[in-house]
């Protein structure tokens, strides 16, 4: 009888752990409502699938029901790297999506360590969420670049599945537009051939 308590008492404390780490692998987004009586939804930065060392990129985002089809890509790197002043989003084998003006209501004078603020299409964030093959290319103050993997088709970045959890949420808030439907799960859609 004693076993069989201890047994139980020790099953109990596994599930209870394996409870509370799986709400830490579950990106964090945040619902508010904006002083303007906007509903506003935000996910915490998540890292790419990186190559190593101490510059992988994280990426975010934000929306507001201001502008119900459009969102900010927030992108960031550790300090003391430079400041990331462009982006090409590669999708499949031949989409790119430049991204060279940052948004309105980042700062003109980007420093090192700060995040960089794109202002994006929802389709965009539904692109990095859902496409099988996806990687960015980040431009940084200075001329250098670094090349990171959203997703390898093998390999799925956390970045990729926050942006998956953004986008349910801000369809729950009402969003609008091109990218909130997700996958359509046709054959071609998860290859990736068709791209428009």
């Amino acid at each position: 009888m004693r076993l069989s308590l201890l047994s139980l008492a020790a099953a109990l404390l596994v599930l209870t752990g394996c409870a509370s780490s799986s709400n830490a692998l579950l990106p964090h987004v945040s619902s508010t409502v904006t002083q303007e009586g906007d509903k506003a939804v935000s996910v915490a930065p998540e890292r790419l699938v990186c190559s190593g060392g101490p510059r992988c990129p994280s990426l975010a985002a934000s929306w507001s029901g201001a502008k119900p089809g459009q969102a900010q890509l927030v992108v960031s790197l550790p300090p003391p790297q430079p400041a990331v002043t462009g982006i090409d989003v590669h999708i499949g084998n031949s989409e790119v999506v430049r991204l060279r003006v940052r948004s309105g209501d980042a700062q003109d004078g980007a420093q090192a360590g700060q995040d960089s603020r794109f202002d994006v299409p929802l389709r965009l964030i539904d692109r990095l969420a859902h496409a099988p093959r996806s990687w960015l290319r980040l431009y940084l103050a200075g001329g250098a670049s670094i090349d990171e993997t959203v997703r390898s088709g093998e390999e799925r970045s956390r970045a990729s599945e926050a942006m998956a959890h953004f986008l349910a949420a801000v369809q729950t808030a009402g969003g609008a537009g091109q990218g909130l439907q997700g996958p359509s799960g046709g054959l071609f859609d998860r290859l990736g051939v068709r791209d428009k």
